[in-house]
């Protein structure tokens, strides 16, 4: 059991991370990250996002007028521009991480 009072805002469920492309936010890979569900974000927000129909993400959010990119924290990976039509949506956003070392 995890107190919700370590994150805020408080998460709606935890996300396990694989993969290294958040890792200049401090975000590894097997890091069990906090998620507020809610599908609005702000620009400059980490956000968990769905591609197409089964992948997720964890990328930090740049929005330029209605124009959204979704963009790694580790210089290896390039930016994804989401097809708003393709089945993207944001699921959340991230509040906070476990770690077990």
């Amino acid at each position: 059991m995890v107190d919700r009072g370590l994150f805020r805002p408080s998460p709606s469920y935890l996300l396990r991370v694989r993969g290294d492309s958040m890792i200049d936010a401090g975000i590894l890979d097997g890091d069990l990250i906090g998620v507020h569900a809610t599908p609005n974000a702000e620009h400059g927000q980490i956000v968990v996002a769905r591609l197409g129909h089964a992948a997720m993400t964890v990328k930090r959010l740049h929005r330029v007028g209605a124009a959204l990119r979704l963009l790694s924290c580790n210089a290896n990976y390039a930016p994804i521009d989401p097809d708003p039509t393709d089945g993207f949506a944001i699921e959340g956003l991230y509040c906070g991480l476990i770690r077990t070392l």
